[in-house]
């Protein structure tokens, strides 16, 4: 009699236990949804040498600077972070996705250290930004988008005084990514083992070579380089 009470309950112990591990093997459609999104937006990822134009000061000034955008995972979330050097208005930025609402959320560090929450859509392959000030209610509004398949950026920075009427122009960037041609036709890059954008770093695992497109994703596959071979492995077959 004990030794079948002692079964049933070990039994009964097993069939509990089941759904918790499969529990644990789901993937968190949060996380699924926001990497899928930026994935949509994943030619920005690199490095950009850009040409900056403004006329706030009342007369046309330019300006170079180096925007260098890449992949960021942590505690099960995803982002594009944005590094700016010698930016003329912001020293960084974070490129999110709210899968809840369905938009994107971009927060732009200005040269004082502030920061300005954009909240944006994509819209024929452009992501375009606004944020309105609590305090004077003036819209501004980023848009970011590619030319030249990909090999070029632009962003644009624009104004509407209290919201109403025409927006005007505060700034622009163009400029090329690094290791591109703008005249396009080049190679075409590997894919990254990770987000499957364009591959530029070599990684290994078991003796096999494989591509990643920022160090950021670097970082991912070395944490955990089976998963993403198992996974880039089975999409080829």
């Amino acid at each position: 009699m004990r030794r079948s009470f002692l079964a049933a309950l070990a039994l009964f112990a097993s069939v509990v236990a089941l759904p918790l591990v499969a529990a644990d093997k789901k993937p968190d459609p949060k996380e699924g949804a926001e990497k899928a999104a930026l994935k949509k937006v994943g030619e920005y990822v690199g490095e950009w040498k850009a040409n900056g134009k403004t006329k706030l000061t009342g007369k046309e000034t330019y300006w170079k600077e180096t925007l260098t955008m890449g992949w960021k995972f942590k505690d099960g979330t995803s982002a594009l972070t944005l590094e700016i050097k010698d930016g003329k208005f912001y020293t960084s930025g974070v490129l999110g996705y709210d899968a809840e609402k369905k938009a994107y959320k971009l927060t732009m560090t200005d040269k004082a250290k502030k920061e300005t929450a954009f909240d944006g859509t994509l819209v024929k392959g452009n992501l375009v930004f606004t944020h309105t000030d609590a305090d004077t209610a003036d819209v501004q509004k980023l848009t970011l988008y590619t030319i030249a398949d990909g090999a070029r950026l632009v962003m644009k920075s624009e104004l509407q005084t209290k919201g109403k009427g025409l927006f005007s122009e505060q700034f622009s960037l163009a400029g090329n990514k690094e290791g591109e041609s703008f005249a396009g036709g080049g190679s075409k890059k590997p894919e990254c083992i990770v987000t499957g954008g364009a591959g530029t770093m070599a990684v290994s695992f078991a003796g096999k070579t494989y591509y990643v497109c920022c160090s950021g994703c670097r970082e991912e596959f070395d944490a955990n380089p089976k998963k993403y071979v198992d996974l880039f492995e089975k999409s080829k077959k």
